[in-house]
């Protein structure tokens, strides 16, 4: 009895889980559908999921299809990393480091890479991004991939993430794009932040991040123009002015997205892994021990 129980609530979960993946799915093309049609160009279009939580793979393979770069990255804030911003990009070649605070997640990365820094290629940073820290987190990273300045920067701390940007860029930092998740709550105009606060965690209600206007107004501060935003309602995508190749900037009001968190994360095939990502990894190591010999 209790095993038949058990067949059906397994049968009964697979069903709800693909009536709702058919609905994010449904949804989604509705909203590109009308999307075209406003601005076609608009590069939200290009959206599409391998391992980032919804469709930011896409957007950023678009950006630098038209704008080119150095390759490299550094993403703050990804979890376990199998749905971020950057592990697709590590899979294709480009080199950068990752930091995340949490000590069991930065373990089960470690644990799934085989390794926390691949020299030149990679690097696991353990540490929390903080307004006084996070120029040399940059640095580092930089140094690390041996560049002066990274191609992509990306943020998702639920938190500072306005302030720790800010910080950055008064460095002296120039990342060429930069995605940063805004708080999808606030429509244009409203420029809203959370207080600065190093000790203070997210509480998973709505105070966190800032809204899209107020990550604008700071960025085009710094020359920083407005590209896109994900249909999902959570990451900004900014590129630098001049170096945009035939990007079309568009403003905040053009291109705010309200968080639409009952579709994420979007649903894509087998569920994710850094395995892939070990095996690249590994095959550097594999390469640059073999130079290494031959010198």
């Amino acid at each position: 009895m209790i095993s038949k129980l058990r067949h059906h609530y397994r049968m009964y979960m697979a069903a709800v889980f693909s009536t709702n993946a058919l609905l994010k799915i449904a949804e989604l093309r509705v909203l590109r559908a009308g999307l075209e049609e406003r601005q076609p160009d608009n590069l939200a279009l290009c959206g599409c999921k391998v391992y980032s939580q919804n469709d930011e793979d896409g957007i950023i393979a678009a950006i630098f299809d038209r704008i080119g770069g150095n390759r490299t990255f550094l993403e703050i804030g990804l979890q376990d990393g199998t749905e971020c911003n950057t592990l697709h990009l590590m899979m294709q070649g480009w080199r950068g480091g990752w930091v995340e605070a949490d000590p069991e997640f930065c373990q089960s990365i470690r644990g799934a890479l085989g390794t926390d820094s691949v020299p030149g290629t990679f690097k696991l940073f353990q540490d929390f991004a903080r307004t006084s820290n996070i120029a040399a987190l940059y640095r580092d990273v930089c140094t690390w991939v041996g560049e002066s300045d990274l191609a992509l920067f990306s943020l998702d701390i639920d938190g500072n993430d306005l302030h720790v940007l800010e910080a950055l860029l008064k460095s002296g930092a120039s990342p060429t794009v930069i995605c940063a998740e805004y708080n999808g709550k606030f429509p244009v105009p409203m420029a809203l932040s959370v207080a600065q606060d190093e000790a203070r965690g997210w509480a998973r209600d709505d105070y966190f991040g800032a809204s899209l206007q107020a990550l604008s107004n700071l960025l085009d501060e710094f020359g920083y123009g407005l590209v896109t935003c994900s249909l999902f309602g959570a990451n900004a995508f900014f590129a630098r002015r001049g170096f945009a190749g035939d990007i079309r900037f568009r403003t905040p009001s053009e291109l705010w997205q309200p968080l639409r968190l009952h579709m994420t994360p979007y649903p894509a095939g087998h569920v994710p892994s850094l395995k892939y990502a070990r095996d690249v990894l590994a095959h550097h190591l594999e390469t640059k021990s073999a130079a290494k010999d031959e010198a």
